[in-house]
């Protein structure tokens, strides 16, 4: 079970409070024009097109249904091949019991891979969105969960001038507010094995 966050615990973190989704939009074009790195964006309803704003690449998830239900597909045909011809042979119909019996197994294989890709996509949403047991969720600031809108930059990948050019870029679109977060585990010395040197 995990106790914490693995992504925002260990790192220090500057974030900005929008109230307004189109201000956050032009926030983030203004800084990844910049060149500036964006950690995360934290939105309690889904904006659209941050996620190309913010460079993120086209989701893998049908790459991982195809292969979830190619799965269900060959384990559906292998547990009536296996059944009807080697394990308990049966002419059930005038049917044969050989290759030529697939139509008849058309509608079981087709369930077999609803079945596996929906269980694979499932099991493969809450591992990569870290929604395990246990698992305290990424809140930095809790309006992030109501109505406002943050983004937040890792403040170790920046330099004075980068954190100075992303404050004027935020001020300069609305921001409600500046804050910063500090990681619990986000000490170089404890991430990095020099506490126990």
């Amino acid at each position: 079970m995990f106790c914490f966050s693995t992504t925002i615990e260990k790192r220090n973190l500057i974030y900005g409070v929008f109230e307004d989704e189109e201000k956050l939009m032009t926030t983030v074009k203004q800084v990844r024009s910049k060149g500036i790195k964006i950690f995360d964006c934290y939105t309690p309803f889904p904006v659209h097109g941050l996620d190309v704003a913010m460079g993120i690449s086209r989701t893998k998830l049908s790459v991982a249904a195809f292969m979830c239900g190619l799965t269900g597909f060959c384990l559906g045909l292998l547990l009536q091949f296996y059944t009807m011809i080697f394990d308990w042979p049966m002419i059930i119909g005038g049917k044969p019991s050989d290759y030529h019996m697939l139509p008849s197994m058309v509608p079981v294989t087709f369930e077999c891979t609803i079945l596996c890709t929906a269980y694979g996509l499932g099991i493969l949403f809450f591992t990569r969105n870290k929604m395990g047991h246990g698992v305290r969720p990424d809140i930095l600031d809790i309006r992030q969960t109501d109505d406002r809108l943050l983004i937040a930059f890792d403040t170790d990948d920046l330099d004075e001038n980068s954190e100075n050019e992303i404050r004027s870029i935020m001020n300069g679109n609305g921001v409600v507010e500046i804050s910063n977060y500090k990681g619990a585990y986000a000490d170089k010395k404890l991430t990095e094995g020099g506490a126990h040197a």
